[in-house]
C-alpha cells in the first residue's frame, strides 16, 4: 500500500494485477501501449497519461494525465505482493541486487517475466535504445536505456521472471 499524492490530494493507492484499490474502493484497469502514447483505462474511464522513462521514475516526478502536468508523490509500494527480494549480480555490476544499490542499474517498474533481450554485454547504447522487452500483465513494456553508455552487465536471462526494483541490466556512462 503507497500513500500517493498527485493534484495536491493524497490516496491510499495499491495495485493487485489488473486491479487498482483507491482508498478502499477496486478498479479494473488496463495499459495500451501505442508508440509514444500511454492510454490507461480505470473503471472504464481512458486516461493519456505521459510518464519519464522507465529508469527516471520516482516519487516527485512530473506526469502529464489528459495533456494536464501533475507532480506525482507516493511513499511506500504501489504494488501488491511481497517486498522485492534482492537479486546477486555478477561482479562486472558491482555485485547488489538492487538498482539503488548498482551504478548504472537500470530496474524493472513492474514484475513480470523477461521476453527477448536485445543487446549483449559490450553494447554501446544510446539513450532511449530498447535493452529488452519485459512482459507484465499481459503487456509488452521495452525497458530503454536512462542514458548513453556501454552494456556492462545483463544479470538475466530470456524466460526469467523478475520483480519490481530488480536490475535487468547495468549501463554505465562511457
Amino acid at each position: 500500500m503507497a500513500t500517493v499524492t498527485i493534484g495536491g490530494r493524497s490516496y491510499e493507492v495499491e495495485v493487485r494485477g489488473e486491479t487498482v484499490v483507491v482508498d478502499g474502493h477496486e478498479y479494473p484497469i488496463s495499459v495500451k501501449q501505442d508508440g509514444g502514447t500511454t492510454t490507461v483505462n480505470a473503471g472504464g474511464v481512458p486516461y493519456r497519461v505521459q510518464l519519464p522513462a522507465a529508469g527516471e521514475r520516482s516519487s516527485g516526478m512530473a506526469v502529464q494525465v489528459d495533456y494536464r502536468p501533475f507532480t506525482f508523490e507516493y511513499e511506500g509500494r504501489l504494488g501488491g505482493g511481497p517486498a522485492p527480494r534482492e537479486r546477486k549480480v555478477s561482479e562486472a555490476s558491482g555485485g547488489g541486487g538492487s538498482a539503488a544499490l548498482v551504478k548504472g542499474g537500470v530496474a524493472a517498474q513492474i514484475a513480470g517475466r523477461i521476453l527477448s533481450i536485445k543487446v549483449k554485454v559490450g553494447d554501446t547504447v544510446a539513450k532511449g535504445d530498447v535493452l529488452l522487452l519485459l512482459e507484465a500483465m499481459k503487456m509488452e513494456n521495452e525497458i530503454k536505456s536512462p542514458t548513453d553508455g556501454i552494456v556492462k552487465d545483463i544479470p538475466v536471462k530470456e524466460g526469467d521472471r523478475v520483480s519490481e526494483g530488480q536490475v535487468l541490466a547495468v549501463v554505465e556512462i562511457d
